[in-house]
């Protein structure tokens, strides 16, 4: 029966199924998908794909013992596909219907498997010359080089940065030197990103002639392959939904990509988009309608995102420290940088209103007074230590990430003193950082897939191992609940909860292959974040995505702090 109704939809390109009233659970004015999808070989949580078609929405769920069920689009026509590595279906039109449950059944037909490869950047793009995907011990033969690369280059840029872009040995030199040698940024006087003492006692001709001989010119580019896929626990994926929101690309921002969400009190998300042109963009999820706010700066490039009490929308960026958006007016006044080069990062509020953000270029950390309409900056005591991520715990003290110096800091506002914390596993790079609400500080070691647990009362560290082959942890932060969700783009694009009581990892693989730079979490659990990757190397589409990892509690579509 299941196959003959296949039949009947393929042949129609509108459904034509039995509705049913759709369950009482959900969002009102929504409908609903429900169904099968079969095969003749077993298969573990397949993505089952609605499409809007008048809407640039994408909605997303996963089968559970072979059956799913997406509540809560909005009424209207969609695409539906189903993708799982190793298998196919043919796409089907469906109506959604408000309060109403439509079916649509699927069969998945084998295929050949590609062979996948790690990492959030879809590298055929890249290059005119076909991506070789290989092992990581073929791509990166054991030795004193391959040493080298792990502690201070992997770290940092991931496993596929260097195959993807084989040169000749003077090229290698020169990033070597670029590295070691040149200041950091570009900026005047700073410490170069590596020190040069890591390459001391010949290690540097060591690591030269790894490279020269394993990414020289005869080379391919070339990508690390999957370890394999995450653990995956099909009881949970079957409870979760991602819903994506895409932006078009337009005359006027032709290249656009998204970076950090942040909501407003009305439960509208904001984004900043780093693509030049460059601003900001406000998503009505409700709708799917967004509005663009263009930056003045034409080098500007908005990283961070807060908004304050009165709606007034801050972002910290290139070229400037801080810029101040009134939305009400669409008035948009900047605070440009006092010293070449030293850009703004991240910004965020303290109980006063006032405004501190990092400056990763710069090494500083500055201070907007609300009662002065002044920026103070402070130099951090570490000289690569290049804050990165920031958050302001609840008695106004200023953490973060240690970029470059593998840890965290804190930075006490009344004595003006830094405290250092350390991670074991340096060299390292430390992206991002979120708090609890017991107070403890986590964050990931990016490329060591280590999930860090930093308790400020004892200054103990504490590092968790993230159990999949390679893991790029880049933000971290706590739930309503204290579920730590991390964003990691190494296996194609996975957030993954990590439970405090049990210390289980779930993984819920994304959409698309793309990373995550920064997560915003709502009250109810729901993970908004930015699919950045997909924009950067596969031309689009921009946007903003959410993953609702128990779609019966989802009571709206707005984001609420």
């Amino acid at each position: 029966m299941a196959r003959m109704w296949i039949g009947l939809l393929s042949a129609l390109p509108i459904l034509i199924a039995i509705l049913v009233p759709a369950l009482a659970v959900g969002i009102a004015g929504t409908g609903s998908l429900v169904g099968t999808v079969t095969a003749d070989q077993s298969f573990v949580a397949a993505k089952v794909y609605a499409q809007h078609q008048s809407k640039p929405i994408l909605f997303m769920v996963y089968t559970q013992g072979g059956k799913y069920r997406a509540p809560n689009l909005l009424p209207g026509r969609y695409e539906v596909t189903v993708r799982k590595v190793g298998f196919s279906s043919e796409p089907q039109m469906i109506t959604i219907v408000s309060e109403v449950s439509v079916t649509g059944d699927f069969v998945l037909q084998p295929v050949k498997r590609d062979v996948k490869y790690t990492g959030s950047r879809t590298l055929e793009t890249l290059h005119d010359e076909p991506l070789v995907v290989a092992t990581y011990e073929e791509i990166f033969p054991p030795g004193l080089g391959r040493d080298i690369l792990e502690e201070w280059c992997i770290v940092c840029h991931g496993v596929n940065f260097i195959p993807r872009q084989p040169t000749f040995r003077e090229g290698w030199e020169a990033h070597i030197d670029y590295m070691t040698a040149s200041s950091a940024f570009g900026l005047e006087g700073a410490a170069s990103m590596m020190p040069p003492e890591a390459l001391a006692n010949g290690k540097r001709e060591q690591v030269l002639n790894y490279l020269t001989e394993n990414f020289g010119e005869d080379k391919p580019p070339r990508a690390v392959m999957s370890p394999g896929e995450a653990p995956l626990d099909e009881g949970a994926l079957g409870k979760a939904m991602y819903i994506e929101y895409q932006f078009s690309n337009t005359e006027k921002r032709p290249g656009r990509w998204t970076q950090e969400p942040h909501f407003d009190k009305d439960g509208h998300v904001w984004v900043t988009e780093r693509g030049v042109p460059s601003g900001m963009t406000m998503l009505d999820p409700w709708t799917g309608d967004y509005v663009d706010y263009d930056n003045p700066s034409p080098k500007g490039s908005p990283h961070g995102v807060v908004i304050d009490s009165l709606g007034d929308v801050w972002w910290a960026g290139r070229d400037v420290h801080l810029a101040r958006l009134t939305p009400s007016t669409g008035e948009i006044r900047e605070y440009p940088i006092n010293e070449n080069g030293m850009h703004g990062h991240t910004p965020v509020l303290d109980s006063k209103g006032n405004v501190w953000f990092s400056m990763l270029q710069g090494n500083s950390i500055g201070k907007w007074d609300r009662a002065t309409d002044t920026i103070k900056l402070w130099q951090a005591p570490v000289e690569r230590d290049r804050p990165y991520g920031i958050l302001i715990s609840p008695d106004d003290k200023i953490w973060y990430a240690k970029f470059h110096d593998c840890g965290v800091s804190m930075f006490d506002p009344e004595t003006e003193a830094f405290t250092q914390y350390k991670a074991e596993s340096a060299p390292c790079t430390v992206r991002r950082l979120g708090l609890d609400s017991k107070g403890i500080v986590w964050f990931g070691l990016f490329s060591r897939g280590i999930l860090a647990r930093l308790d400020p009362k004892t200054g103990d560290v504490r590092e968790i191992s993230i159990p999949t082959g390679i893991s790029e942890p880049y933000d971290v932060w706590p739930d309503p609940f204290d579920n730590v969700w991390i964003s990691d783009g190494a296996q194609e694009g996975v957030l993954i909860k990590f439970d405090q009581e049990t210390e289980q990892f779930t993984f819920y693989p994304s959409p698309q292959r793309t990373d995550f730079p920064k997560v915003a979490i709502t009250r109810e659990g729901a993970v908004w974040y930015a699919p950045r990757m997909v924009a950067m190397t596969k031309g689009g589409p921009a946007g903003l995505g959410v993953l609702y990892p128990d779609k019966d509690k989802m009571t709206t579509f707005g984001a609420f702090y």
